[in-house]
């Protein structure tokens, strides 16, 4: 129930603002709207303002607005004032991009609304892993799995903790650490005018143990779990997060042997990493899951801040996605990893279970994704409209009624290969995801 809920919250949400963009401008621009409808299917109740008909509909996934003279494709038809084809060329332009827009603007407002309210940020136990050679913690005597317990006698528990500390003002010269090394308390000091500097050069320690899968991706389809642990990637040991990903990253499209502990039992699975760009990192291979976290802590920004943090987010999101889509085009195969609905819904009743913040997060991600869908130049994809409204005016005049009707065939032609596809490659991952859970299942059995 809980996924059925926030797959329609998630959908509904991005469907309706997308509905709402093209409604507002094609009031702005001269079209008259027959139609605007929260939901799909048979009426409820409504009522009617001027030319429009507001409705509540029965299904509540997102909405529709109808409007007049949109689907006329007679040989003579003539466009009366108020009609889809009456407006001018521009007008349609921003008409139709209006819906995209939309959901890029909301989007970005989640993203400044979650900085302001506040989001879950990880965090970590003071255990410490990765330390820089010539870093002041290093000078200092610090060593990878050291754990810090206490900073000038004041008991520390997490890592954000730490940082805290870190940032009180302080009067004395230097500061004391107390650390736990193999059992053994030991006291070192620190510098108290380079106690920000020490963090710099060293990392929490983080276990090769999985944190959250990915629905679609390779953990997924091989049955992996959260809390499972990677205790080997073919046939060489692994004790970090940071050792894990480093040999996956470096592992694209080769099949990678893991050896995996769940509870006392252990197994092994056979998984390809996929490849994908990130900032910085170029082309890694990824199996889809996230780091373990020690926990969490409330991290809220300023007004400025989450502006900035809004606009890099989204604008790192939308060129992310127009780079999946760039890769599909040069390597289809690549195509496999398009979710559709199915998978959406894996990813909202799941996301749901985390808490709200987190779902309204997924609502974001998922918008900029129907942005860049819908702004594909396709026949019936919001796109294709503008493209075709650009070209008739650089011709000066409408295609001609027949070509119009083909191209509108050709269209809905795709979107529904397009949507048989993404159903049916989701029904394939949820397939090999519960093959893998039982030969999972029978390999822990055998070795019993």
């Amino acid at each position: 129930m809980i996924t059925i809920l926030a797959t329609l919250f998630v959908l509904g949400i991005m469907v309706f603002v997308h509905e709402l963009g093209h409604f507002y401008v094609a009031k702005k621009v001269g079209i008259r709207v027959l139609k605007f409808s929260l939901g799909f299917g048979p009426k409820l109740f409504g009522f009617k303002k001027g030319d429009t008909q507001y409705l509540i509909s029965a299904l509540p996934l997102g909405g529709y607005v109808k409007l007049d003279g949109e689907e006329a494709f007679e040989e003579n038809y003539i466009a009366k004032p108020g009609d889809y084809m009456a407006a001018p060329w521009w007008g349609r332009v921003l008409m139709a991009l209006a819906g995209p827009m939309a959901n890029l603007l909301t989007a970005f407002l989640i993203f400044i609304m979650l900085g302001l309210v506040g989001f879950n940020a990880p965090d970590y136990s003071t255990s410490v892993g990765k330390v820089e050679l010539g870093s002041l913690a290093q000078q200092a005597g610090i060593s990878e799995g050291d754990r810090i317990i206490a900073v000038s006698d004041r008991e520390i528990k997490t890592w954000h903790g730490l940082w805290q500390e870190l940032q009180t003002e302080s009067t004395a010269d230097s500061l004391s650490l107390t650390l736990d090394r193999a059992g053994e308390r030991k006291v070192l000091n620190i510098p108290s005018s380079r106690r920000m500097k020490f963090l710099e050069g060293i990392e929490p320690a983080v276990p090769a143990q999985l944190g959250e899968v990915y629905p679609s991706l390779p953990a997924y389809q091989a049955g992996l779990n959260a809390g499972d642990i990677i205790l080997a990637i073919d046939d060489k040991p692994v004790k970090t997060w940071d050792g894990m990903r480093e040999i996956i990253n470096q592992n694209a499209g080769r099949e990678t042997k893991l050896l995996v502990e769940r509870g006392s039992d252990t197994f092994s699975v056979r998984i390809t990493p996929v490849e994908q760009d990130y900032p910085g990192q170029g082309s890694v291979g990824v199996i889809g899951v996230t780091a373990p976290v020690f926990g969490s802590y409330k991290l809220r920004l300023g007004l400025w801040a989450s502006i900035a943090n809004a606009t890099v987010s989204t604008g790192s999101l939308v060129a992310r996605t127009y780079g999946v889509l760039y890769k599909i085009v040069v390597k289809p195969s690549s195509a496999k990893q398009l979710g559709g609905i199915l998978m959406i819904g894996e990813m909202a009743g799941s996301t749901a279970k985390k808490g709200f913040s987190d779902l309204m997060l997924l609502v974001a991600l998922l918008s900029i994704s129907l942005m860049v869908l819908n702004l594909l130049p396709l026949p019936v994809l919001d796109g294709g409209v503008i493209f075709f409204s650009l070209l008739e005016g650089i011709r000066k005049k409408t295609l001609p009624v027949k070509v119009q009707v083909v191209i509108q065939q050709i269209g809905i032609a795709i979107l529904i290969m397009l949507m048989l596809f993404t159903i049916l490659n989701d029904g394939m991952k949820i397939f090999s995801r519960h093959s893998a859970v039982k030969k999972n299942s029978l390999q822990i059995e055998q070795t019993k």
